[in-house]
């Protein structure tokens, strides 16, 4: 009889095991699944008016990340060895679908349509953002 006990527990034991490793598996499936039809979210920065600077050219392009930061320094997701752009100049970031502009802590500025982005600053595709005399415009 202990033995016909301990047989069954095995089985119990194994028995869960099994379950956890199925609901593990569904729980990777949906998560593959959701990961994959996740929209895309696509928006470039394109130089329009270079100013100044003598690291950048008219057209130049650069992607954007959900949430993307401009600056000099090396943690930057966009870097620009400029003068007029400072360590940590601007963040971008996408909520929702739309675009955020907004000042870090750059001493020349950022602007989108001319107007300062001290707080985030809603910018649509089309609008010129510029990091002190540099001129971007963003694009979807």
């Amino acid at each position: 009889m202990p033995q016909l006990d301990f047989f069954l527990l095995i089985l119990r034991l194994l028995f869960i095991v099994l379950l956890y490793l199925f609901l593990l598996q569904v729980i990777i499936a949906i998560t593959r699944d959701l990961r994959a039809k996740a929209p895309v979210i696509r928006g470039r920065l394109i130089v329009v008016d270079k100013g100044p600077s003598t690291f950048l050219n008219l057209g130049d392009e650069f992607e954007l990340k959900p949430e993307t930061t401009i600056g000099r320094g090396p943690m930057n997701t966009i870097r620009l060895s400029d003068g007029f752009i400072s360590t940590d100049h601007a963040r971008i970031r996408n909520h929702n679908g739309k675009w955020y502009v907004q000042n870090i802590k750059s001493t020349y500025g950022t602007y989108v349509n001319r107007e300062p982005a001290v707080n985030e600053v809603l910018a649509k595709p089309g609008d010129i953002i510029n990091l002190g005399p540099i001129a971007f415009k963003l694009v979807q």
